[in-house]
């Protein structure tokens, strides 16, 4: 008796002949045929199940019959791990295929065969002569599985194997997806090296059509005064490419929907540096610009002007601190997290930005994300990381800065505001250079409007590394006035990260970095973790001691911790304040201030919930200030629910707001009312959806995805069956293929004209777009390239081509530099022009094999750490010395026989004989041995790992 198991247990031993049907009296009882066919071994085959390109771990039994192919009926259950059980007393076969509620049963004895899959009303179908008494056991015919599993069995002799298709989602296959999903996430992402892939220039046009957002919103309140009055705004972000730059816009409405402002930003990005000649710049912007900070003078602005920098993309400007600053749509906030520990949060300001400022940096890594949450249920993220204390400036390297902006000012202001006193012209300039691996130097000036007057800074700096301990010298004048002076230092011991600073001020200087009132500051600020049982606790905190000019001081302290297990984060900081004035102040007494401030966030299935208070403690207003809890809950992939409850101590009022979203494949809804405590009631509408070009369907499409705030790239999928990487005439585009950008699995399946569009790409950021591969429905098919590298721009379609070819093998006998069989060895297979196809090691008699090879030309060679320890050469020459190995038409199947390591250029140890407590090749570890992605069930087509 044969019995398959459950899927997710183990898998039963092979089948052998004596489980089947196989002695002389179960013959003798064998069904009248039509057919006088009988098995004989000139008939007999081994065959492999493949679906999509997997081939399924266990051989399968059959012969070719006089109808056709029958398989073997144990074989097929081990393999397809299916929960059916053959008796061969009661000559039954009973159990379930693919789902409990698909029961199958086969009565031999009264000819029937039942499953869900047969067409007639109780689900029973004659078995005829569909099956075949063999000494193996029961051999099935592959028209009758197909029949009975509702699975297309179609065999394929010339390459020995079935293929199965089906409409459906085979639950094996289902596990594998997820087994090599999660394998996928488990790999480092250090590892993952993008300089290895091949990329894909996106050439400036002199017009691209640009990507336009659009939200609308409708408010309409009633007070408890009685009036009312209906609101009305409009929010247009649009991206795009003109006169070989790149260019957003934002036009926004006030209340009464007429035009209010228009940011109007042009500029160009490269990373490499190769912007203005000689200037080498990396970002050259004009329009609504935002300017870099000052050491000690002034801080980040934004408004209309310009700007120019070779400064690396990201890299703060100052030593210990850093601003974020981004696109904030209508209806959205923003929660921002360093090290993966939520810091801050912010709401809709009404300007359509968000900004963190001063954020606090720590020696080494810091990894700054700002997360993005939509009415709709969107999620955006946007990742910075920003070293402290290695990867800085290289000797001889100098960066260099330049901008000129009116502060607050957007390029066109449709509208007066009573900010024109503030408006005011600002520039700066700065240099700094690496003097040597561990000092840079920098200096600066700024002119800005500040504290009633326009005033004028130079400003100089050095920084220099010690071990795990980074200083800075700064300083600062101010012209006709005074100085400042600051020492910084930050560093780490242990898992300790520490930062200290000291300023001094002389005469009557001040800038946005140093109050006029400060005669000196002392800080200190430390971060850390703390282990309690299995939990870490992060802790961080900071302490300052202000001397005012008058005699008094100020004393500031900060503390904070977060905690993040599983989905939950939570971070908690305490602030507490006191000022002591000085005799000379009149007698006034000194004021303490305590805060407490909570931000939580996290999430129960399809529930999200995010909250954020302040508390003060100790005097008349004690208690809490302010809090806001808010709900979202995902009813299907498509619909939302939200609800908010709102508290401020300022009016001693609470707010209920409920709101319901809905997203379209064209646009996104949301309607919201709200009720508070002080009688006011109101209700609001929002319409977003974006436009942009349509390069596979042609003309225009409409999408509720942000086209204009992310990148996206059009990419075709098709046969490559020369294998030359370029789409020639007569060769077939591929549908149904998904494509996948990074690590992320996207919903972008090639359509009949094998193309698909894949969105909501990070601008600026690299990322590899390739396909999966478990959706190419041939098993000999395999991608000729693992991806291309394309840096998105916001608004703009990137064009990719991703060919994908038939496939081949390469195998071989690789001996050591003396002649015997070499195992263990890590070996690599690369295009001619030094891109990384494949890797193998080579196993216990030094066989090696690469499988599922596109058709290409290639090289052999040592993976570098293993000719490191073997000292040999890394390159490999095929027998009769040919360099390179080619697989082709007609040519597929490339047996290099023995292949031989060589001594190193310069002698090199001999490895050939080690000690004898390593002689046991399959105890000791490969060198520089790779393991699988997943422990399989069922292996990929590609063999054995």
């Amino acid at each position: 008796m044969i019995t398959g198991v459950a899927p997710g247990s183990a898998q039963p031993a092979a089948a052998q002949a004596t489980n089947g049907l196989s002695d002389s009296a179960e013959l003798t009882k064998s069904s009248t045929r039509a057919s006088s066919w009988e098995a004989n071994d000139d008939d007999f085959l081994f065959l492999k199940l493949v679906v999509k390109q997997y081939k399924l771990t266990f051989d399968v039994r059959g012969y070719r019959t006089d109808r056709g192919v029958c398989l073997d009926l144990a074989d097929v259950i081990q393999s397809l791990d299916l929960p059916v059980r053959i008796d061969k007393k009661s000559r039954r076969a009973t159990g379930w295929l693919f789902a409990e509620n698909q029961s199958f049963t086969i009565d031999r004895e009264n000819g029937v065969v039942q499953s869900m899959n047969n067409t007639s009303r109780d689900g029973r179908a004659p078995i005829a002569d569909d099956i075949y008494d063999t000494p193996e056991g029961w051999c099935v015919d592959t028209d009758a599985y197909s029949r009975w599993f509702g699975v297309d069995f179609t065999p394929d002799l010339y390459n020995a194997i079935v293929r199965l298709e089906s409409d459906q989602p085979l639950p094996f296959m289902q596990a594998i997806e997820r087994k090599n999903r999660a394998a996928r996430l488990r790999s480092p992402r250090a590892a993952f090296d993008l300089s290895k892939f091949p990329s894909a220039d996106m050439e400036y046009k002199p017009w691209r059509t640009p990507s336009v957002d659009v939200v609308a919103r409708t408010d309409a309140r009633s007070e408890r005064s009685g009036g009312g009055r209906v609101q009305a705004r409009l929010e247009l972000f649009a991206a795009g490419e003109a006169l070989g730059a790149s260019y957003t816009a934002r036009l926004g409405s006030d209340e009464q929907l007429l035009p209010q402002t228009l940011r109007l930003r042009a500029y160009r990005n490269d990373p490499e540096g190769n912007l203005l000649g000689p200037l080498n710049a990396t970002e050259i912007a004009v329009g609504d610009v935002e300017t870099l900070a000052g050491r000690l003078t002034g801080q980040t602005a934004v408004g209309r002007g310009a700007f120019v920098t070779n400064r690396p993309l990201g890299q703060p400007s100052r030593f210990s601190a850093t601003t974020l600053r981004g696109t904030l749509p209508t209806g959205w906030d923003a929660e921002l997290y360093r090290n993966a520990q939520l810091i801050a949060f912010q709401d809709e300001r009404g300007d359509g930005r968000y900004e963190f400022l001063e954020i606090d940096l720590f020696f080494g890594r810091n990894e700054l994300e700002v997360v993005l949450y939509g009415p709709q249920g969107q999620i955006r993220r946007e990742r910075t990381t920003i070293p402290i204390g290695f990867n800085q400036i290289e000797p001889g390297q100098t960066y260099y800065w330049a901008g000129f902006l009116q502060n607050d000012r957007d390029l066109i202001q449709l509208q007066q505001t009573g900010l024109r006193a503030l408006q005011q012209w600002r520039w700066g300039v700065g240099v700094e250079r690496g003097l040597d691996n561990r000092t840079s130097a920098a200096i600066g000036m700024q002119s800005l409007f500040f504290a009633g007057s326009r005033r004028t800074y130079a400003e100089g700096a050095i920084a220099r590394s010690l071990g795990s301990l980074q200083l800075e010298l700064a300083g600062a004048h101010e012209f006709g006035a005074g100085s400042v002076a600051e020492l910084n230092a930050l560093g780490r011991f242990g898992q300790f990260n520490f930062g200290a600073n000291v300023l001094m001020s002389f005469g009557n200087f001040q800038s946005e970095f140093a109050d006029s009132q400060i005669d000196s500051r002392v800080g200190l600020n430390f971060d850390t973790s703390l282990r309690l049982g299995k939990l870490a606790l992060p802790v961080q905190g900071a302490a300052n001691r202000i001397a005012l000019r008058d005699g008094g001081s100020l004393n500031q302290y900060q503390l904070t911790t977060s905690i993040a297990a599983g989905r939950v984060a939570l971070s908690a900081q305490l602030d507490h304040q006191e000022q002591v004035v000085s005799a000379a102040g009149g007698g006034a007494p000194g004021r303490s201030d305590t805060r407490i401030r909570l931000l939580a966030n996290t999430r129960v299935r399809d529930l999200r919930l995010r909250g954020n208070a302040t508390f003060l403690t100790g005097g008349r207003q004690a208690g809490l200030e302010t809090a806001t809890v808010r709900m979202d809950l995902n009813l299907d992939e498509r619909s939302d629910l939200q609800g908010q409850i709102e508290y401020a101590a300022s009016t001693d009022e609470y707010r209920l707001t409920a709101g319901y979203s809905r997203r379209f494949d064209q646009l996104s809804l949301r309607g919201s009312a709200f009720v508070g405590t002080r009688g006011d009631v109101g209700a609001n509408i929002q319409l977003a959806f974006s436009v942009g070009p349509d390069p596979v369907s042609g003309g225009v499409r409409v999408t509720e995805t942000k086209l204009a705030r992310s990148g996206q790239a059009a990419v075709t999928v098709f046969r490559d069956d020369d294998g030359n990487g370029r789409r020639d005439p007569g060769e077939a585009l591929l549908k149904d293929v998904l494509v996948e950008a990074g690590l992320r699995r996207t919903d972008a399946v090639t359509g009949e004209n094998g193309r698909a569009i894949v969105d909501d790409l990070n601008p600026f950021r690299p990322v590899l777009v390739g396909v999966d591969e478990s959706t190419l429905g041939d098993p000999f098919l395999a991608p000729a390239i693992k991806g291309i590298v394309v840096i998105p721009r916001p608004g703009v379609m990137a064009e990719l081509e991703l060919p994908i070819s038939p496939s081949g093998e390469i195998e071989g006998l690789l001996l050591s530099t003396s002649g015997v069989e070499q195992p263990g060895v890590k070996l690599e297979l690369i295009t001619t022009d030094g891109a990384q196809v494949a890797e193998t090691v080579s196993e216990f008699d030094g066989f090696f094999l690469f499988p599922r090879v596109p058709y290409g030309r290639y090289r052999l060679q040592v993976a570098e750490d293993a000719a490191n320890k073997l000292a040999v050469d890394r390159a490999i020459p095929a027998p009769g010395g040919e360099a390179v190995i080619e697989v082709k038409r007609g040519s597929d199947q490339v047996r290099m026989g023995t292949v031989k390591l060589r001594l190193s250029a310069d002698g090199g140890r001999n490895v050939d004989n080690p000690p004898p407590d390593s002689q046991d090749f399959a105890a000791r570890p490969p060198i520089a041995a790779i393991g699988p992605p997943a422990d399989l069930a069922q292996g990929p087509v590609s063999g054995s790992w």
